[in-house]
């Protein structure tokens, strides 16, 4: 999981080893020299009943010195007596930790008071609630019990993380499952905002969020059985396949918060690996207290113009505009343009040469920068510098390279015969390749704008994952 730039954290959802060689998944998996902020939950696998009591006592304390040790410098975490449940605080995100149903010396009233206690506390944009198991109505089928194994029958875990607008994470069943954005768990209710929204846009608040089972990290992947896997509140799925087809292609979500500096936003992705596709599921998570009011690309258009007016009075009321870019050739560059215009004619017309979605679409075939004013130079109509297609005219701008064409003739003598060869320089132009039109990048999708990189999956960004090992040249920049 991904927190902000250059700076990650690792969520792990227990059972570190099905063996209980306590020491195994630290020394062998976890990297000695990690970067990263490692995080832990206890699991049923590192339970007294499953290892004994000195092994489970053992996960207890490594999982503590992993999480208070120098690599995990710039938290703050506070643990439970017995330290089987913790609450971390790591930049803008509060993380609790909880083990019901594993944890058999401090009881389930014991773990809703600290998650009560800590989440009612909390004033972080970000809030994380993770555990190991499910309640009954929360995974997809293997097991049958028709048990919640986190809430039992008392209040539940899920709807007081939800009344918060805390992301709930949880394991144990070895699929992965997401769920549509709930306004109630304890009897599933898909909240209303859910079914106005596209597949991969999710917008949480204060009383509705959703509950990510990410547990196909290794070991083995299930197959679905009975009735859970039918319940209409799952967003998407995945588990073995019918035909086995998954059952070695293992994955986790990894999710980048704060995405470009918003507190607002996340994007998630499901990787999986030993797949073509490794892509299985992507989506974007919003922050969104108003729903009835605001729309998810109107918290997007409100981030930008912050951006914007910080810019302005930084520097004396100015403008951003985006840099022009200098290209050179060795020999003559001429520049063409071909334009393309917005498909949107619905879209209102702006009066006062700003654009997007707050301000509508330029006038008189300007075009919309990436910093949404109108005009007509290079900077606000060129794709790649982000002019914004959906408000107004863009361009293309490629660079055609002329070099002479010259014929020359050389005469050999020879006592036997004379010849006379002629040798021509062929005109020649650039190739180019054309733009995608999406986030997807590559043979089938094109080149990245913006100046972004092309992963070796296919995926636009500016990210170091995005534009070190694996980027393709051909189709963005590489760093």
């Amino acid at each position: 999981m991904r927190q902000s730039k250059n700076a990650f954290i690792y969520i792990y959802l227990g059972d570190y080893d099905y063996k209980c060689e306590t020491d195994r998944y630290f020394n062998k998996v976890l990297d000695s020299n990690r970067k990263y902020k490692f995080f832990g939950i206890l699991g049923n696998h590192e339970d007294a009943g499953e290892c004994g009591e000195s092994k489970y006592k053992k996960y207890v304390n490594i999982l503590y010195d992993q999480m208070t040790n120098s690599k995990n410098s710039g938290t703050s975490c506070v643990f439970s007596p017995k330290k089987t449940m913790w609450s971390c605080v790591y930049k803008n995100m509060r993380i609790i930790g909880l083990s019901p149903s594993v944890s058999k010396e401090e009881k389930r009233d014991a773990q809703l008071a600290f998650l009560k206690k800590h989440l009612s506390e909390s004033t972080e944009d970000w809030k994380l609630c993770a555990w190991h198991y499910y309640d009954d109505y929360y995974h997809t089928g293997k097991y049958q019990k028709n048990k919640n194994y986190v809430s039992s029958d008392g209040e539940s875990f899920y709807d007081y993380c939800r009344n918060h607008g805390a992301i709930i994470f949880s394991a144990h069943d070895h699929v992965y499952a997401r769920t549509h954005v709930m306004s109630q768990f304890s009897k599933p209710v898909i909240d209303s905002y859910d079914y106005k929204s596209p597949n991969n846009i999710v917008q949480i608040r204060k009383g509705a969020t959703l509950n990510i089972l990410d547990a196909v990290g290794g070991w083995e992947i299930y197959d679905e059985y009975g009735k859970q896997k039918d319940y209409a509140h799952w967003q998407k799925k995945y588990a073995k396949g019918s035909n086995s087809e998954n059952a070695k292609k293992y994955g986790t979500l990894i999710c980048k918060f704060n995405v470009g500096g918003n507190s607002k936003k996340s994007s998630c992705q499901f990787l999986r690996i030993n797949s073509s596709d490794p892509v299985f599921d992507s989506f974007t998570i919003y922050r969104n207290d108003d729903p009835e009011n605001t729309t998810y690309d109107e918290i997007d258009s409100r981030f930008l113009e912050e951006k914007i007016a910080a810019y302005q009075a930084k520097n004396g009321g100015v403008a951003p505009v985006a840099p022009a870019t200098t290209r050179t050739t060795r020999t003559t560059t001429t520049t063409t343009t071909s334009t393309r215009s917005s498909p949107s004619e619905s879209i209102k017309i702006s009066t006062n040469d700003r654009c997007g979605s707050s301000y509508g679409k330029c006038p008189n075939d300007k075009c919309c920068s990436k910093y949404g004013y109108c005009d007509t130079s290079r900077q606000h109509c060129d794709i790649d510098q982000g002019c914004q297609v959906k408000y107004g005219i863009c361009k293309y701008y490629t660079t055609t390279t002329k070099t002479s064409t010259k014929k020359t003739s050389t005469k050999k003598t020879s006592t036997k015969k004379s010849s006379t060869k002629k040798t021509s320089t062929k005109k020649s132009s650039s190739t180019s390749i054309p733009y995608s039109s999406s986030d997807r990048c590559g043979p089938k999708y094109g080149k990245c704008r913006n100046n972004e990189c092309c992963s070796e999956y296919g995926w636009c960004s500016d990210s170091s994952e995005h534009c070190g090992r694996g980027c393709q040249p051909l189709y963005g920049r590489c760093k």
